[in-house]
């Protein structure tokens, strides 16, 4: 039986085939051929079917080839957090979307100012993350990410490519005696013309347990 994650994964597929998909790949500058939309996510490429809407994970790195129409690159993708990811920010994106280049936190981003916090997500990963802050850039670098130009005043500062024309910053302090260990992700302000302010939490999970995936890989 199906879930309603995966119910909802289906009809977010087939509510994709209304949209004019050259006009999200001119505004997004795509690669594409007659049967694909190519799209980039947290250093991992993704296809999606222009006939079905369906998304396949590439087995390649970002930046290599595609794979082509060959099943043995790719693998379906059912994972809500990321198909609903690439389908809101390919559909609902407002006209051209424009970064302001101003990080701010996410609860800044809703006009109500009541969004709740990020506390008690980021504060899980925080402790993980606690007194091995080496290992914590080793991992940021591993999924891709770079140092900001103007580092802040934190154990770690790193900024993802999501997408490689929207990023997110995390900002990391370790703990002592005194203070508990500090997770911070911050968003561009800009960021509700790329995609709704729900999605964002979607990417921020999937940014989280990457990180955490490429941390535990790396020896202690």
């Amino acid at each position: 039986m199906e879930s309603n994650y995966e119910k909802q994964v289906l009809m977010a597929r087939k509510l994709f085939l209304n949209y004019d998909q050259e006009k999200m790949i001119r505004k997004f500058h795509l690669d594409s051929d007659e049967q694909w939309i190519y799209l980039e996510f947290l250093n991992r490429i993704y296809r999606i079917s222009r006939r079905t809407g369906e998304i396949f994970l590439s087995r390649c790195l970002s930046g290599g080839e595609h794979g082509g129409e060959d099943s043995k690159n790719s693998v379906p993708c059912m994972d809500y957090q990321i198909v609903m990811s690439l389908y809101d920010v390919l559909c609902y994106s407002a006209g051209i979307p424009v970064l302001s280049r101003e990080w701010c936190p996410i609860y800044a981003l809703q006009v109500t100012m009541s969004s709740p916090g990020t506390d008690t997500f980021t504060g899980k990963y925080a402790k993980l993350f606690s007194g091995d802050t080496e290992r914590l850039r080793c991992a940021c670098e591993k999924l891709g990410g770079e140092q900001p130009g103007i580092a802040a005043r934190a154990d770690v500062c790193w900024q993802f490519r999501v997408f490689p024309f929207f990023s997110v910053q995390l900002r990391f302090w370790d703990g002592d005696d005194e203070f508990e260990p500090k997770l911070q992700l911050l968003w561009d302000s800009n960021s509700l013309d790329f995609m709704h302010f729900e999605t964002l939490y979607y990417v921020q999970g999937h940014l989280m347990e990457r990180l955490k995936e490429e941390f535990e890989e790396i020896s202690g």
